[in-house]
């Protein structure tokens, strides 16, 4: 029987555990170890992005640093996560030959999360893998997983909750409920599940680690034997840590300065959420750079990289932009768990659509706080748009019409000036209450045969609820809110439910030219 070495590495920091990730990956890939299996845990607790991410796009940094929290980034895909001491993290580094499938294809997903099921039903938990790379019981998370390749050598790891700090990881992540997409689930607590709320105590570390070791052998048909770190693992080790402690890595070489022009778009599949950075030179009708990130898998972990490369210099153009894209992705193949190239080229194109408001005398940083739903900005404003969506917190939180669909427009804040733009205008003003009445509203206009719509929200709920703006059907433009939002305020929940209690500003230049460029599209459209 085929023999497996078992290594505890016990409890560390983030850039100890990430250090030791890339090295027992690296020394594998190098035929310098065997097989391992790997246990892990973090002290102090630590916010770890995916790969592809950005610390200061996922994170309450702020947050983080005033409470003790470390900051960190995986080898790996995925997105951000908290790792306290109440979570155990498992791994498998191995030799891509020694497998019948390919490490970062659904099949491996499948098999290697099998063993993390079959260790937790050991200990009376009835888990489950639900694709792609999760493992649940009775519809809650209780394990994520994410894998890299290096070389001849793959890493895949998992994060079982053992028990769990709702409240930490709702006010360390910056969007703490962007993957609760669902509009029956309550709160965090009703998407993710953990051993202890399972079996209602806490088993010794040392049996679950144990029920763990038996289902990888089960699953795989070895013997996973506890053994020693090797001086050539050591020594790869002592050689990245430095990197893995730098700002280099933690936020990323990967970003942009700020004498650029930037656009970006995010587009959303069931395997990915991207968003796709473009530095633009809109004169010499040339992308300068770009920048692509997401919670995305993908094999060999410098695609992104090498993508982004080939698209430096490239004409501004969508067609050839595809042509570049399609052509990558042919030659490479990435491994990517279900992305694929047209998604990537999605949130390109959001990106590119957004170029045309510069011709209708919008500015670079207007088109950035504009947001598009089921169109181009150019096609939803050449339609005739009479309804405008306002949110009920950009009122006075004592104000009496708050909760009401009416204004007293009496100039306090920013939804009356906006409200009587739209009077003046001839547009419907709609004050949105909730979650539901937005979905309502939106479903009966699309019934009563409305072209589109004008809105306001900020970009946090924009991205949690993108599918469920794109399910509506109905075109429409938002422009994110700024100050207090409810998702900077941790109170996204009250706001579902139309009990936000803080105030939002919404952006009364933006939306008066916005307002303005409806009225100029309809008059176009109706000669």
């Amino acid at each position: 029987m085929t023999t497996w070495r078992l290594i505890d590495t016990g409890i560390l920091t983030g850039a100890d555990n990430m250090a030791w990730d890339r090295a027992l990956v690296a020394t594998r890939g190098r035929n310098l170890s065997p097989n391992t299996v790997r246990f892990l845990m973090f002290s102090p607790a630590v916010a770890l992005t995916g790969v592809y991410q950005d610390a200061r796009q996922e994170l309450r940094i702020d947050y983080c640093q005033e409470n003790g929290i470390d900051i960190n980034r995986r080898i790996t895909g995925g997105g951000a996560l908290l790792f306290d001491e109440i979570q155990l993290g498992w791994e498998l580094i191995a030799a891509t030959k020694d497998f019948d499938v390919h490490p970062m294809s659904q099949a491996f997903h499948r098999q290697i999360c099998q063993c993390c099921v079959e260790g937790l039903r050991e200990l009376g938990i009835a888990a489950q893998f639900r694709p792609r790379n999760d493992i649940e019981v009775n519809g809650r998370k209780i394990s994520g997983t994410g894998g890299v390749e290096d070389g001849e050598a793959f890493l895949f790891q998992g994060t079982l909750l053992l028990d769990f700090d709702v409240a930490s990881m709702v006010k360390a992540l910056r969007i703490p409920t962007e993957k609760l997409k669902q509009s029956s689930l309550k709160s965090a607590e009703d998407r993710v599940t953990w051993v202890k709320r399972e079996l209602c105590e806490l088993p010794p570390i040392e049996i679950i680690k144990a029920a763990l070791v038996r289902g990888f052998e089960k699953v795989f048909g070895v013997s996973v034997v506890s053994g020693e770190l090797l001086p050539a693992e050591v020594a790869e080790f002592e050689k990245q840590l430095p990197y893995f402690r730098s700002e280099e890595w933690i936020y990323g070489r990967r970003s942009f300065g700020s004498k650029v022009s930037l656009v970006s778009g995010l587009h959303r599949c069931e395997s990915a959420t991207i968003r796709a950075h473009l530095s633009v030179d809109v004169q010499r009708r040339e992308l300068r750079s770009a920048l692509i990130t997401g919670d995305m898998f993908l094999s060999p972990e410098r695609t992104l990289f090498d993508l982004e490369a080939r698209l430096k210099g490239a004409r501004l153009d969508l067609n050839k932009i595809t042509d570049i894209v399609e052509k990558f992705w042919d030659e490479v193949k990435p491994a990517s768990a279900g992305l694929s190239a047209a998604d990537i080229l999605h949130a390109i194109q959001i990106a590119l659509e957004k170029l045309d408001l510069l011709q209708m005398g919008f500015a670079f940083h207007e088109i950035e706080r504009i947001m598009s739903v089921n169109a181009s900005p150019r096609q939803i404003l050449d339609k005739k748009i009479d309804l405008v969506l306002l949110p009920y917190c950009s009122k006075l939180p004592g104000c009496s019409y708050r909760n009401e669909n009416d204004c007293a427009m009496c100039g306090a804040c920013s939804f009356g000036d906006i409200y009587k733009d739209c009077l003046d205008n001839g547009m419907r003003a709609v004050t949105i209450l909730n979650f539901e009445h937005l979905m309502e509203t939106l479903d009966e206009a699309a019934r009563n045969g409305a072209a589109a719509y004008l809105g306001s929200c900020c970009e946090a709920f924009y991205n949690k609820h993108y599918s469920d703006f794109q399910r509506c059907q109905l075109p429409g433009l938002l422009v994110d809110v700024s100050r207090s939002t409810c998702y900077d305020l941790n109170q996204a929940r009250q706001a579902y439910l139309g009990e936000f209690d803080s105030q939002t500003d919404m952006d009364q230049e933006l939306m008066r030219k916005l307002i303005l460029a409806c009225r100029k599209g309809a008059r176009q459209s109706a000669h």
